[in-house]
């Protein structure tokens, strides 16, 4: 009893602590940017308190706090941090949040002056008549939120494009789209001929008798059916009153600056004004070759909301497939040019775009312990400058974040990305439910140094790359790809693809050398979509470590490996047919350099193939039907794995008797590993295992994803 009390008694004077520690200035919700912001007199806005700060530190040597109390703060105009704002090593500045108190930073605007419309709404559907309302909103928006998340935009039924569009012309099939009454604020939503890529595309012209539309912005591809999928919807029509008719939809008219609503539910509705809440902003030599960054400043126990949904805009510069845009202000929290600056414990959510920006210049700040969820876009993007010579944005760290149901607007954004950024640890995280890949680490394809266009092209730095035209291999391009020496380790991944396909968990293409994922633990990838895997290394993708992972009902194939990928110590436990698959799928060579030594292939139940033969492609010559060279299981260095079936023991003697004739097995054996609990996700080892014996490292699975 002695010791309970003695326990509780150090536990809440903890929190008595951290509750008295005295801050240099306070904010809150009923203070006034007058007061002198102190505990008794606080400050009204985050933005003033800033201010205070700027001029304490003058004459101050020491670190900086600002409380901040419990609240909805609705943030009127982002609040820009500069040079002029950073701390210093000793002295760092901190704004927090009050200790057990919500301060909530909203990007949106109340919207509070609801009626029933009067008369009729032209085009209104019969079936929402009476349930709608209406509200005068002058500024438009393209994201609206109750308490419960995202409401969705009036859309009409989805339907597949025709063949015969193009990037700046879409083709409707007979039957699916309306005469709408404002054709000028309709947007298409739209997946162009391949399943990993949403375009919403605002239209320039519309033509319901002659079934054709222009949007004002190109599409990434041609505006054809699915590739693969001919039979899958792949666009609809958004922002049409023709369309509005369930609860929680909604349209905006600009011409007359209302917004009409069928609500689903008693709740408040905000409309979003920002697309940036926070940004920290350096001096930005955008063509040049120095920047001056804003550095030591904390955030932390903060919550952001309401953020504005971004557009594709002509200027902008895709990164790899548009998956996202370099430079772009599509981030509840951006740091632009900074260094030492961290974001821990905040949470995100009920946004139009992405949570957190490092771009640019970004070196040694942080982003830990934060929640991600509920929100339109990336979770967390690192994004240096494109292809050149200014390798700027490094030794990052993404460490401890809960990130799940991310790209509800733009289904293929990931929850963390990092482009054109080395040297980074991406730990610990716990990534799940997105619509496409959970972690993508990317550069630039060597191809796109030399095309034109939105998608990687219009990143590269022309003029910082000697003989551009010539550079046609890995090595030539090299030392511009600034995604390198990463280390992706002890991350949980679970659910993701859960609409877009031709994705995966972890995916890695266009990067430089040494980058290296391992610990991490991807399980329940159970979409039905194909063409899939737990972690890919994609075309032309060389030097990358794939080790000590476990890889457990996931989709389709649980790796894929390409070129020199060294595959190592590694558990492959009950891939999902939907209906072929492969554990192992070698899919580009040549494989000089690639390794497959030690790893677990693993079936409960009876299995087509643990690694594919690329069905008779083999006796028809070395290169695939683009030209790339095949990749077979012989030309890999190859020893001393394990293939078991559970269910059918014989299986995988078979199989290893046919690696045997093509003189790929070098010490592999067809024997149980004996799990512990294999069914219930435990892959830790009985005694005795044949794995240990072998010399394979048991991976603790204690230590991977969300630390307490």
């Amino acid at each position: 009893m002695l010791n309970k009390l003695i326990s509780v008694l150090l536990l809440f004077g903890c929190s008595f602590c951290l509750a008295a520690e005295k801050a240099d200035f306070y904010v809150a919700v009923d203070g006034l940017d007058s007061n002198e912001g102190s505990e008794a007199a606080p400050f009204r806005t985050l933005d003033r308190a800033r201010l205070a700060v700027r001029v304490l530190k003058q004459t101050n040597s020491k670190p900086i706090k600002v409380w901040v109390r419990g609240g909805h703060y609705e943030v009127e105009k982002t609040i820009v941090f500069d040079r002029l704002d950073s701390g210093k090593a000793g002295a760092e500045i901190s704004y927090a949040a009050y200790p057990g108190e919500v301060p909530v930073l909203s990007a949106g605007t109340k919207i509070s002056q609801w009626r029933k419309p009067v008369r009729g709404v032209p085009g209104l559907p019969i079936i929402a008549k009476g349930k709608v309302v209406v509200s005068d909103v002058k500024k438009s928006f393209r994201a609206l939120f109750d308490e419960n998340g995202i409401l969705q935009r009036a859309r009409s039924t989805p339907f597949i494009t025709k063949e015969g569009g193009t990037k700046e012309k879409v083709l409707f099939p007979e039957g699916v789209v309306k005469n709408y009454s404002q054709p000028s604020q309709l947007e298409l939503w739209v997946r162009p001929h391949h399943a990993w890529i949403v375009n919403i595309l605002p239209l320039e012209s519309f033509n319901a008798s002659a079934l054709t539309a222009h949007p004002s912005i190109r599409a990434t591809y041609p505006m054809n059916p699915l590739h693969f999928l001919k039979t899958t919807d792949n666009a609809w029509i958004e922002n049409a009153i023709e369309e509005l008719d369930e609860p929680g939809e909604w349209v905006y008219d600009e011409t007359r600056g209302r917004v009409y609503l069928w609500p689903r539910g008693e709740s408040s509705v905000y409309s979003a004004r920002l697309n940036e809440i926070i940004k920290l902003e350096g001096e930005i030599d955008f063509d040049g070759s120095v920047d001056l960054p804003v550095t030591h400043l904390s955030f932390s126990g903060l919550t952001f909301k309401h953020g504005e949904r971004y557009q594709i805009s002509s200027d902008d510069a895709g990164l790899q497939h548009d998956w996202e845009m370099l430079d772009k202000d599509n981030a509840l929290v951006r740091l632009r040019g900074t260094e030492q600056c961290s974001i821990k414990d905040c949470h995100f959510l009920h946004s139009g775009s992405g949570a957190v920006r490092i771009d640019l210049h970004g070196q040694e700040n942080e982003v830990s312990g934060c929640h991600i969820e509920h929100i339109g876009g990336t979770g967390i993007l690192v994004a240096g400058y494109g292809p050149g010579v200014k390798d700027v944005n490094h030794h990052n760290r993404i460490l401890n974040n809960h990130i799940h149901h991310v790209g509800e607007i733009y289904w293929h954004a990931p929850g963390v990305m990092i482009s054109q950024s080395g040297q980074n640890r991406i730990a610990n995280n716990y990534i799940h439910h997105t619509n496409y890949t959970g972690l993508i680490i990317s550069g630039c394809v060597v191809e796109f140094f030399t095309r034109s266009g939105r998608e990687s092209s219009k990143s590269v730095r022309q003029d910082e790359i000697e003989n551009i035209k010539n550079i046609t291999t890995f090595e030539q391009a090299k030392p511009y790809l600034h995604t390198h020496d990463n280390l992706i380790e002890l991350n949980e991944i679970s659910h993701a693809m859960q609409k877009l396909g031709d994705g995966n968990a972890i995916y890695i293409r266009g990067c430089g050398s040494h980058n290296i994922i391992r610990k991490n633990y991807i399980h329940h990838l159970i979409s039905p979509m194909i063409m899939q895997c737990a972690i890919r290394t994609d075309g032309g993708q060389q030097d990358t470590i794939v080790r000590e992972n476990i890889i457990y009902k996931c989709t389709s194939q649980g790796m894929m490996l390409k070129l020199n990928t060294k595959f190592e110590n590694n558990i492959i436990a009950d891939v999902i047919y939907p209906p072929r698959g492969y554990y192992l799928s070698l899919r580009e060579g040549p494989l000089t350099g690639a390794t497959l030594k030690r790893n677990i292939f693993y079936s409960s139940e009876l299995f087509e193939e643990f690694v594919n033969e690329l069905d008779g492609k083999r006796a028809g010559g070395t290169e695939d039907r683009r030209g790339r060279k095949l990749a077979l299981i012989e030309d890999i260095d190859t020893a001393e794995n394990i293939f078991f079936c559970k269910s059918h023991p014989r299986r995988s003697r078979l199989f290893l008797q046919t690696l045997e004739k093509r003189e790929s097995s070098n010490g592999s054996l067809a024997i149980d590993p004996l799990f512990n609990d294999p069914q219930n996700g435990d892959f830790s080892f009985k005694e005795n295992s044949p794995a240990i014996k072998m010399g394979f490292i048991p991976i603790n699975q204690e230590l991977i994803g969300l630390l307490k």
